[in-house]
């Protein structure tokens, strides 16, 4: 692990470090081996892994000066993916799963899970607002001034233009609600 990584993690600002362990709480939701890890030691384990960089960049870039200048020191000698692009107010939980996503939102809530080839972006000048608990899977496009709701699946390759409202699951190009949200995908966006 950069221990540069782990100097800019403790010299940032309160609010981005609570969104980075949220982050890498989210990260590892899935791994047996971490639960009950201190968030430093499951800082300490996301580092290792591509696809938390990502996310760690762009926590990085927006978070204190200093955190922002050893970061990008930490980046040198770690790279993140440059392949994954994100912007935008975002709140912590962040999971981007895989590679090549523009991840562009006005404003996301907590636990916002973005699959492959995912573009969340502009209109014109509008940018989506997306709520809290959403999955946006694979190869999905979300673009323009809409909002999507809480508690929300997007479904692979699906084209969404138009608002979401929460609890629901869209699915197709464009998009349409095919269902309310069940009891047993709330696991997948929580």
């Amino acid at each position: 692990m950069n221990i540069l990584f782990l100097t800019a993690y403790r010299l940032t600002d309160k609010d981005t470090r609570e969104k980075i362990n949220e982050d890498s709480r989210r990260f590892l939701k899935w791994d047996e081996d971490c639960k009950g890890m201190s968030p430093l030691k499951r800082f300490t384990r996301c580092c290792r892994e591509q696809e938390f960089r990502n996310v760690l960049r762009f926590r990085f870039v927006n978070g204190s000066p200093v955190a922002k200048l050893i970061g990008k020191i930490g980046f040198l000698f770690s790279p993140a993916d440059k392949s994954v692009e994100i912007m935008g107010d975002i709140k912590g939980g962040l999971l981007v799963s895989h590679r090549f996503s523009a991840i562009f939102p006005k404003k996301a809530g907590k636990n916002l899970r973005v699959g492959p080839g995912v573009v969340i972006g502009r209109n014109g000048n509008d940018f989506p607002i997306i709520g809290n608990n959403v999955y946006i899977a694979a190869n999905s496009t979300v673009i323009g001034g809409i909002k999507i709701g809480d508690n929300v699946i997007i479904g692979a390759g699906s084209v969404v233009t138009k608002d979401v409202p929460s609890n629901s699951v869209v699915v197709g190009n464009p998009a349409r609600v095919i269902r309310p949200i069940e009891e047993k995908d709330l696991e997948e966006i929580t």
